[in-house]
C-alpha cells in the first residue's frame, strides 16, 4: 500500500513538468505560425504595392500612352483589365509558348505568389475569345476581386469590364457568372468551359454561350451572337475540390 501511495506521489510530481513541456511546445508552435503569417502578409503587401504602382501609372497617363510604356518595360504585356469603381485593375500578360509563365511571376518576372493575370492557351489578346486566368488571393487581390460577381447586386453596380490593349480599348458587358470545377474525363453532361478557347466555329460559339447562360447564377439580360468578341475570366474557387469561378462578357458594339 505504501508503495502505491509513493508511486502516486511521484506521478503527481511529474505532472507539472509535463504540462510545462506541453505549454512550451504549444508556445513555440504558436510563435512559429505567427512568424509565418507575418511573413506571408508582408509578401502579399509588397506584391500589392507593386501592382498598385502600375495601376497608378496607368491612371496618371493617357491610356494608350500608358500601355505603350508598359509594353516597352515588358514585351509580354498584353493589355490592362479593370472594373471601374473596384480594386480590379491589373496588367494582363501573354506568353503563347508558355501560357502559365506568369502563374507565379510578377510584372517584373520575379517570383510572386499572386502572379499576374495571363491569357490562357489557345487564346490571344485580339482573338475572338480572350480567356484570362488569375489567382483568387485571399486578401482580395488579383482575381480575388472577381468573386463579388457571384452576387447579382454587384453585377448591377458593375455591369462593364474594361480590357484595353495597345491596339484598342474594349468595354465588355457581363453575360453571366457561374461556379464550376475541373472535371474528370469520366464526368458526363458537364460544361467544361475551359475547352472552348477557340470559338471561331459558329456551332461551338453558340454552344458555349448557351451553356454560360444556363450555368449563370443570375440573368443579366445580355447574350451574344456569332461574331461578337467574348471575354472569359477564370479563377479558383474554394466551394469544392478543383473549384472555379467564371465571369463571361461580350464586347460592346457601337
Amino acid at each position: 500500500m505504501s508503495e502505491q501511495i509513493e508511486d502516486k506521489k511521484q506521478h503527481k510530481s511529474k505532472r507539472p513538468l509535463v504540462w510545462v513541456l506541453l505549454l512550451t511546445l504549444c508556445g513555440a508552435v504558436f510563435l512559429g505560425s505567427g512568424a509565418v503569417l507575418v511573413k506571408q502578409l508582408s509578401v502579399e503587401q509588397k506584391e500589392k504595392q507593386a501592382n498598385d504602382r502600375l495601376a497608378a501609372l496607368v491612371r496618371q497617363r493617357e491610356p494608350i500612352s500608358a500601355l505603350k510604356l508598359l509594353a516597352g518595360q515588358n514585351p509580354d504585356f498584353a493589355g490592362w483589365l479593370s472594373v471601374a469603381g473596384t480594386d480590379l485593375s491589373y496588367p494582363v500578360m501573354y506568353t503563347p509558348d508558355d501560357p502559365e509563365y506568369y502563374l507565379h511571376r510578377g510584372f517584373d518576372k520575379a517570383y510572386a505568389a499572386s502572379g499576374c493575370l495571363f491569357i490562357g492557351e489557345g487564346s490571344s489578346p485580339d482573338s475572338s475569345h480572350v480567356v484570362i486566368y488569375g489567382h483568387n488571393m485571399k486578401n482580395g487581390t488579383m482575381f480575388g476581386a472577381l468573386m463579388p460577381y457571384a452576387k447579382k447586386s454587384y453585377w448591377q453596380e458593375h455591369p462593364l469590364i474594361s480590357f484595353y490593349t495597345v491596339a484598342s480599348a474594349g468595354e465588355y458587358e457581363v453575360i453571366g457568372a457561374f461556379y464550376s470545377r475541373v472535371y474528370t474525363d469520366a464526368d458526363e453532361g458537364v460544361f467544361r468551359y475551359y475547352r472552348y478557347a477557340d470559338l471561331t466555329n459558329e456551332q461551338k460559339f453558340n454552344q458555349y454561350i448557351r451553356q454560360v447562360k444556363a450555368a449563370s447564377l443570375y440573368d443579366t439580360g445580355v447574350t451574344a451572337v456569332y461574331g461578337d468578341q467574348i471575354l472569359t475570366l477564370s479563377t479558383c474557387s474554394y466551394h469544392t475540390d478543383d473549384g472555379r469561378f467564371v465571369v463571361v462578357a461580350r464586347r460592346k458594339t457601337e
